[in-house]
C-alpha cells in the first residue's frame, strides 16, 4: 500500500509545496523547487545538442493553461523584438477595433520573427500592453487563437497603461524568442 506522498509504479515523485523530495522541509533547509517543477513542454533541436527550452510551472504558484510561469532557456540564440504595434508597413492603423489591432500585432510579430529565422513557436516571453482593462477578455481570446497551437504558451506579463506612443494604439506586444545555436 502506498501513501499520498509515495510514487506508485510508473509515476514520478514530485515534492509537495513546502516539502523536499525526501520529506517535509525543516526550518532553514532549502526546498528543491527545481525538482518539483511541472514541465509543460520541452523543446530541443537535434542539430544543437545543448539547446533546451523548458516551459515550467511550479506547484507553489498559480497555474492556467494560457500562461507558463517559467521558461528556462539554455544554449540559445536570443531574439528580442521591439514592441509590435497595430500598424501596417506605412505606420497606419487599419482599425479602432481591439481584436483587429491585436491580430495586426500578431501578424507583425510573425513578420519580425521570420526576419530573424524564427516563428511563433520560438517565443519564450511576451509583454503585452493594453490601454483599457475592458479589453482583457478579448486579449485572452485572441492570444489563445494565435498561440493556442503551441505545445506550451510563452511566459507573459500583461499591463494596463494610460496610453501608448500613438493615441490610436490600443495594444502593443514585445517579444523574446529563442532558437538553437546552429
Amino acid at each position: 500500500m502506498t501513501s499520498d506522498h509515495e510514487p506508485r509504479d510508473g509515476q514520478q515523485q514530485q515534492a509537495q509545496p513546502g516539502h523536499r523530495a525526501d520529506g517535509p522541509a525543516k526550518l532553514g533547509q532549502p526546498v528543491d523547487r527545481e525538482a518539483s517543477a511541472i514541465v509543460k513542454h520541452l523543446r530541443t533541436d537535434p542539430r544543437a545538442a545543448e539547446f533546451r527550452v523548458r516551459y515550467l510551472d511550479s506547484p507553489e504558484l498559480w497555474r492556467a493553461p494560457r500562461i507558463t510561469q517559467v521558461v528556462d532557456v539554455r544554449h540559445a540564440r536570443m531574439i528580442y523584438l521591439s514592441g509590435q504595434t497595430p500598424t501596417d508597413a506605412a505606420y497606419k492603423v487599419g482599425s479602432q477595433d481591439f481584436r483587429a489591432q491585436l491580430n495586426q500585432v500578431f501578424d507583425n510579430i510573425e513578420i519580425a520573427l521570420a526576419t530573424a529565422g524564427a516563428t511563433l513557436a520560438d517565443i519564450v516571453k511576451t509583454t503585452t500592453y493594453i490601454t483599457d482593462l475592458a479589453h482583457r477578455q478579448a486579449l485572452r481570446e485572441v492570444r489563445i487563437a494565435r498561440l493556442g497551437h503551441l505545445h506550451a504558451p510563452p511566459a507573459n506579463t500583461a499591463l494596463v497603461v494610460a496610453s501608448l506612443i500613438e493615441p490610436e494604439f490600443l495594444v502593443e506586444v514585445d517579444v523574446v524568442a529563442a532558437v538553437a545555436l546552429v
